[in-house]
C-alpha cells in the first residue's frame, strides 16, 4: 500500500487559501472557482453546477468501476463576519495549532479535508472500486440551495458531511420548520377598540401561550424546541388606528416522525381553539429541513468509520447527536443516504473568535480516507 500523500503543510495552505476568498451566501463563485482550479490541477475534472441562487456548487466524480457511491460534501460559504474581530478576518491570527479566521472552522477546513481525500483516492484507484462524489456547495448559511440542487436525483451509498465535529461523529439532528403567523382583525380608531378588532393583542394570545399549548415531538436524543423569533404590527408611521393585521415568525425543531404537515396542523388548531374574534393563516415557509437519524446498527459504512477512527485516532470516534440543522439534514433526511458528519475541531462558530485546530485536520482526512478505502471494495448494503 503506497504511502498517504496527505500533508499538514498543503492543508493549511490550502485552508489559507480559501480563508481568503469572501464567500458569503450569494458570493461564493470566485472561492468556488479556487477550488475547482485546484481540483483541476489535481487530476480530476469538475464541473459547476447551477444552482437557484446562481452561485455555482463544485462537483467531481472519480469512477472506477462498479462498486458503493461515497460522498463527501461540504460547503464553501460562511455567515457574515460580525463585529469585534481582533484580527482581519479573512487572513486570521495564527497562535500555535489555532487559526481563528472566519469560515475556518465552518467550514473551509472541512473542504480542505475532502479535496485531499478526493485527491488521495485519484492517485490510489488500483485499491477501490465503486465511484466517489466530491461536492462543495454553495448556501448552506441560508436556505441550502447549493444542497438542495446537489441531492436532486442523487444516488448514492454513504455521506460524509465535513462540518466540524472532531470529538463525536454526528448521526442525527432535529429538523427544522419555519412557519408566518398572520392575524387579521378589524381597524378602528384607536379611542374606540370596541369598534375593531385588535390583530396585535389577538397575535400577542397565541404567540404567549403556543409553546405550553402546542408541545414539541420528544425523541430520546434528538432535540426539539419552539420559538417565536419577530412580531410585527401596525404601521410604521404614527397613527391612532388599531392595527388590523399583525404577522409573527416561528421556528419549530422536529424530531423524527414529525413533518411540515404535522406541524402546521397542531398549529391550526391551536389558533382554533383560541376562539379569536381574529382570523389566523399559517404558513410554512423556506428553508425547510427535515430530521435525520442514521442507524448505525451494523451498518457497513458505520462499521468501517469506527475501524478506520480506531485505527487512525488510537480509540474509536462516538457516534452522537447535534442541535442545530445543516446540508447532512437533505443529504439523510430527504435524499435517504446514510451520512456521518464528521470534521476538524472547532469552535466559536459565527462568532468574532472562530477557530479550527489545524493538528485535526490531516487526522480527520485519514479517518475518512480509511474508510472510504473500506467500503468501496464492491457492493455492499445493510444487513436485511
Amino acid at each position: 500500500m503506497p504511502a498517504s500523500s496527505l500533508d499538514q503543510g498543503e492543508a493549511v495552505a490550502l485552508l489559507r487559501q480559501l480563508v481568503a476568498i469572501r464567500s458569503y451566501p450569494g458570493e461564493e463563485r470566485a472561492a468556488q472557482l479556487a477550488v475547482a482550479e485546484w481540483l483541476t490541477a489535481s487530476g480530476l475534472t469538475p464541473e459547476l453546477q447551477p444552482t437557484p441562487n446562481q452561485q455555482p456548487n463544485v462537483i467531481a466524480h472519480i469512477n472506477n468501476g462498479p462498486g458503493p457511491t461515497l460522498l463527501l460534501n461540504g460547503h464553501i460559504d460562511t455567515v457574515l463576519a460580525v463585529e469585534g474581530w481582533d484580527c482581519d478576518p479573512w487572513q486570521g491570527k495564527l497562535d500555535g495549532d489555532r487559526l481563528s479566521a472566519l469560515g475556518a472552522g465552518d467550514m473551509k477546513s472541512g473542504v480542505v479535508v475532502n479535496m485531499l481525500v478526493a485527491r488521495e483516492l485519484l492517485r490510489r484507484r488500483d485499491e477501490w472500486r465503486g465511484t466517489l462524489i466530491f461536492s462543495c456547495v454553495t448556501d448552506e448559511e441560508a436556505h441550502s440551495l447549493g444542497a438542495r440542487a446537489l441531492i436532486a436525483g442523487l444516488k448514492a451509498d454513504a455521506c460524509f458531511v465535513t462540518e466540524p465535529s472532531f470529538a463525536q461523529a454526528i448521526i442525527g439532528a432535529p429538523g427544522k420548520v419555519l412557519l408566518r403567523v398572520t392575524a387579521t382583525g378589524k381597524a378602528a380608531h384607536g379611542f374606540m377598540p370596541e369598534e375593531g378588532v385588535n390583530a396585535a393583542i389577538e397575535l400577542a394570545r397565541f404567540v404567549a401561550q403556543v409553546c405550553d399549548a402546542a408541545p414539541t415531538g420528544t425523541h430520546p436524543r434528538i432535540p426539539s424546541s419552539q420559538t417565536v423569533l419577530s412580531f410585527h404590527s401596525g404601521s410604521a408611521q404614527y397613527v391612532i388606528t388599531l392595527p388590523e393585521r399583525a404577522e409573527a415568525l416561528l421556528t419549530r425543531q422536529i424530531v423524527p416522525g414529525e413533518s411540515a404537515a404535522s406541524v402546521l396542523a397542531q398549529l391550526r388548531a391551536f389558533a382554533d381553539s383560541l376562539r379569536s374574534p381574529a382570523s389566523f393563516d399559517i404558513q410554512v415557509e423556506p428553508p425547510f429541513y427535515p430530521p435525520f437519524e442514521f442507524n448505525v446498527a451494523g451498518h457497513p459504512f458505520a462499521q468501517a468509520f469506527s475501524q478506520a477512527s480506531s485505527s487512525v485516532l488510537g480509540a474509536e470516534v462516538p457516534f452522537g447527536y447535534m442541535v442545530g440543522v445543516s446540508d447532512a439534514n437533505l443529504t439523510s433526511g430527504e435524499a435517504g443516504i446514510p451520512t456521518i458528519v464528521f470534521g476538524p475541531r472547532a469552535g466559536d462558530f459565527h462568532q468574532c473568535t472562530e477557530w479550527v485546530d489545524l493538528s485535526s485536520i490531516i487526522p480527520c482526512a485519514e479517518v475518512i480516507l480509511t474508510t472510504a478505502l473500506a467500503i468501496l471494495a464492491g457492493p455492499q448494503r445493510p444487513p436485511a
